[in-house]
């Protein structure tokens, strides 16, 4: 059966080399030089791999969208420090005002 290998989970990289041991097989990345785990079965081997890559690639993109996130309530908490530093404290009922001037300025 032939299965796909998935890129290297860490540099994201299609160059790979499968290495055949004198008892077992694994994936090297050509790239970054890491190697997936040694199984007796090249098809276990293959499997592994592809389950570290998918897992890896599906957590660098769940922390992306985190960041993101993150990123935005950093961009407004400095927004507002720069308003209260420029206009003084400002009450949660003016801050449509203050964007408005913010944007004005801008």
């Amino acid at each position: 059966m032939a299965t796909l290998i998935e890129p290297c989970p860490f540099c994201d990289s299609g160059h790979l080399h499968i290495s055949h041991h004198l008892l077992s097989h694994s994936v090297t990345c050509q790239t970054c030089k890491s190697t997936g785990p040694h199984r007796r079965h090249l098809e276990d081997a293959l499997l592994e791999w592809n389950h570290t890559s998918k897992l890896l690639r599906s957590a660098r993109t769940a922390a992306n969208v985190q960041v993101h996130g993150r990123l935005h309530e950093l961009e407004d908490a400095v927004r507002n420090l720069a308003s209260a530093l420029r206009y003084g404290p400002v009450k949660n009922t003016d801050t449509a005002t203050l964007d408005a001037k913010l944007e004005l300025e801008h």
